[in-house]
């Protein structure tokens, strides 16, 4: 494990060659941006290793934890996890999330995933550990973890989605509304994630989709991978 870690922190920050990106001649780079658009970015904007913006939590979740047993079941979790040498990666507010439809569907914006689900997420959590400390990823939202199945069929989860068994993980890459100075970060995180699943994701039995919203699905129950027509054609790692 020293060593898989010591590679990854010595992973090459800028590819010549992105998805969706392409050098030009004037010192900077044309993306395509998820509307179909080409811009042109100027070398001296194509920062990559830019400030990652603080995390602040929800009023939302800080009233949600005030409900019923709440607190002590998230605090039972915490330490879980902790003990599992995968606390603290992604803030409870985010690994708690449910889905993006929650308040469409009726349901909770936050749920405490059953106690014998809990063992589930160590491997995908450790997957995240290893980006994080490798900065693959570094500015990220966590977006959808736990569903339960009403909420998974609202909002047109697979019938056999790793989000009810507590194993996946949805997250965003930069702000929730890019600007066209954020492309080129984003669909470089996006190559260095393909670039980790090449390399490790077999032996990590790592699954990497791309939605057509944006966000991008990590589980550790089955290496493959797929895009926005949930087939392997469209992913993201086709390059």
């Amino acid at each position: 494990m020293k060593h898989f870690l010591k590679a990854m922190l010595t992973l090459s920050i800028v590819p010549a060659i992105m998805i969706g990106c392409t050098t030009s001649p004037q010192k900077g780079k044309t993306i395509s941006t998820p509307n179909g658009k080409r811009i042109f970015i100027p070398q001296e904007q194509v920062i990559y290793n830019r400030p990652v913006p603080p995390k602040i939590i929800p009023y939302s979740y800080n009233a949600w934890v005030q409900v019923s047993d709440n607190l002590r079941q998230i605090r039972e979790y915490e330490n879980f996890l902790e003990r599992n040498g995968v606390g603290n990666i992604v803030p409870a507010f985010e690994l708690l999330r449910t889905a993006r439809d929650w308040q469409k569907c009726g349901r909770s914006q936050y749920m405490i995933p059953s106690r014998e689900l809990w063992a589930n997420q160590v491997p995908t959590l450790r997957v995240f550990k290893y980006l994080v400390a490798a900065k693959v990823l570094t500015d990220f939202e966590v977006t959808s973890v736990y569903r339960d199945l009403p909420l998974n069929q609202c909002a047109g989860g697979a019938g056999s989605s790793r989000h009810l068994f507590n194993s996946a993980i949805d997250f965003r890459i930069g702000p929730q509304f890019p600007q066209p100075e954020d492309y080129a970060f984003i669909e470089n995180t996006k190559f260095r994630l393909c670039q980790f699943w090449a390399q490790h994701g077999q032996s990590l039995n790592m699954g990497l989709g791309l939605y057509a919203s944006g966000q991008i699905h990590i589980d550790t129950q089955g290496y493959r991978t797929w895009g926005p027509d949930l087939s392997r054609n469209s992913s993201m790692c086709n390059y």
